[in-house]
């Protein structure tokens, strides 16, 4: 079990998800000597299931699955971020300080105000801000109301400028 949890810890450090999965691989260390009916082995699997899983996604890869539309990209910045500085092509805006209701809006309610379809819960969305810190929160909000294929743009606008992608930016409110 030693080196299950090393191994674990080792995901923990590379996943970009340390203070969550910490927090599970203290309780995983518990259930060891305490009463707890989960087997250890069950939680370790569901850890790692969960850091494979939710892998987060780099310019190559979001670049294709844009071209292709295979994905809803939802920028998190403000919109004063995404008029100033610009903002990925096909990026759709839904502020992190307002995404947890609006999410749960009707899907005629959201696309009636986003201009675009509600993603399904189980539709690819990826996530992203300026440098990928408000796209992981958003990443979990999405996830705590049931969306399962959530994954983050690490780096975001910050690591797609510096990969040279192209820029837009959004029509001013008339």
């Amino acid at each position: 079990m030693v080196g299950e949890l090393q191994a674990l810890s080792f995901l923990v450090a590379i996943s970009g998800r340390g203070m969550i999965l910490s927090y599970l691989l203290k309780f995983v260390a518990k259930t060891e000597t305490s009463d707890n009916p989960i087997p250890r082995s069950f939680v370790l699997k569901s850890l790692v299931d969960y850091v494979v899983f939710f892998s987060d996604i780099d310019y190559s890869e979001l670049q294709r699955k844009l071209d292709s539309d295979e994905i809803t990209l939802i920028d998190v910045r403000l919109p004063k971020e995404r008029s100033e500085e610009g903002m990925i092509p096909k990026s759709k805006n839904i502020v992190l300080e307002a995404l947890g209701p609006i999410i749960l809006f009707p899907d005629e309610k959201f696309a009636k105000r986003f201009g675009f379809k509600k993603p399904a819960l189980d539709d690819p969305i990826v996530v992203s801000c300026l440098g990928g810190v408000r796209a992981r929160t958003a990443q979990l909000a999405l996830m705590g109301v049931g969306y399962n294929n959530v994954r983050v743009y690490v780096g975001s606008f910050e690591d797609w400028i510096t990969k040279g992608g192209p820029v837009v930016y959004p029509e001013p409110d008339s």
